[in-house]
């Protein structure tokens, strides 16, 4: 079963995979995007979207309220990680920041890295940089980004025995967030 999610929501849902697939009687698909896949022509079976699915065929439900900080290994460091995308983190950092120095990458994923590092900060989900050992929050939430996260799926899906267990799953994972 295909379940697609931005590049932390995939991160934090491999990190819950042996609470998704405890009985191993589902095979799972994570297919990390920062773009959206199309359900309703089957490109995944569940998705997690940062918006309520407008399609008609599309069934949704509130999943979490997603925050975003600013994070960093020490204090004092005025270098930035610039993800080179067009997420909404990575767009206000390029906007608030564009003229501080920086290491710019292509994935979200690296930014943690390089932040973990010591010699950048950047802007997490606060449920990814508040359990990563070696970072710590160095601002207020940014409320500009904060958003709810939807578990999309097919309407005609949604009742189907296995796919009914795995939105329970996924939801029990984000409710201990």
């Amino acid at each position: 079963m295909k379940i697609s999610a931005g590049t932390w929501t995939t991160y934090f849902l491999m990190g819950k995979i042996a609470e998704l697939v405890d009985d191993h009687s589902i095979t799972l698909q994570l297919i990390s995007a920062d773009h959206v896949l199309d359900i309703a022509h089957r490109e995944a079976v569940i998705g997690i979207r940062n918006k309520r699915p407008e399609q008609l065929s599309l069934a949704g439900r509130q999943l979490s309220t997603v925050r975003f900080a600013q994070y960093a290994a020490v204090d004092n460091i005025d270098t930035w990680v610039l993800v080179q995308s067009s997420t909404p983190s990575a767009v206000w950092v390029s906007k608030h920041y564009k003229n501080a120095p920086s290491i710019e990458v292509s994935n979200p994923r690296n930014a943690l890295d390089i932040a973990l590092t010591g010699i950048a900060k950047t802007v997490l989900p606060t449920f990814i940089g508040d359990s990563t050992q070696g970072l710590k929050k160095i601002s207020d939430d940014i409320n500009e980004l904060e958003h709810v996260q939807w578990l999309v799926t097919h309407h005609d899906d949604r009742h189907l025995p296995e796919v009914r267990r795995i939105i329970e799953r996924v939801e029990a994972a984000f409710a201990k967030t």
